[in-house]
């Protein structure tokens, strides 16, 4: 018994840390394509031994009303490397689930780039639903994976990555919230009460009221 009640708690404890660890690999996979995006480097592929350092600074980009200014830094660059050049090639066997989880990164990271995985899943025939639950999945295997081979994993730039992951505080934050809906939110703002004398539910209202005042006269006399 003693044995058993062992064994669930060191599972539960694994099940724990594959859970968070799957949180860093997916916020690591969105910076990896936050900085593949940023770099001014062509013809670079997962699946090719290259280097990832850009020669020169990108020039600006433009998008709408905004400027971005970002150069990916050197640890920036370097976490990018691993990501492509092993986590994907090497622990991510089937080469449909390299798509999505590239497709699902660069769509998270650059929306203004690739678009939405929405629209990529509905142009490509596949079903969003599943794909997510395969990333996800590969996700938990490589956590898996990282969790028995490195003592230590490093983590991606928080304060760049956070604003653009799903679910992330720093997009509701600065959202005021709605207003608490009082007994009267149908009516519109300018609405004044009507009050019609010839009204029957009225008549019958005032009936019922005066014949409660005689019954309260009556118990009270």
């Amino acid at each position: 018994m003693h044995q058993s009640a062992l064994r669930f708690d060191t599972l539960s404890l694994r099940a724990a840390e594959i859970a968070d660890l799957s949180l860093i690999v997916r916020a690591r996979f969105v910076e990896a394509a936050d900085t593949m995006v940023h770099l001014d480097v062509r013809g670079v592929r997962p699946d090719r031994m290259r280097t990832l350092w850009p020669e020169v600074l990108p020039e600006a980009m433009v998008h709408g009303d905004m400027r971005t200014h970002y150069r990916p830094s050197a640890a920036a660059i370097s976490r990018a490397e691993e990501v492509l050049q092993e986590w994907l090639r090497v622990h991510v066997k089937e080469g449909e689930r390299r798509i999505l989880l590239s497709r699902w990164s660069v769509c998270l990271a650059a929306p203004y780039v690739a678009g939405s995985f929405r629209d990529f899943c509905a142009r490509t025939g596949r079903v969003r639903r599943t794909a997510e639950r395969r990333i996800q999945s590969e996700f938990q295997n490589l956590a898996s994976v990282l969790l028995a081979g490195l003592p230590i994993l490093q983590e991606p730039d928080w304060s760049r990555i956070a604003p653009i992951m799903p679910n992330a505080s720093g997009r509701f934050d600065r959202v005021k919230p709605q207003a608490p809906k009082h007994e009267n939110h149908w009516l519109p703002d300018d609405a004044r009460p009507v009050f019609d004398p010839a009204s029957p539910e009225l008549a019958e209202l005032a009936k019922r009221l005066e014949r409660g005042n005689r019954r309260r006269a009556k118990m009270n006399a």
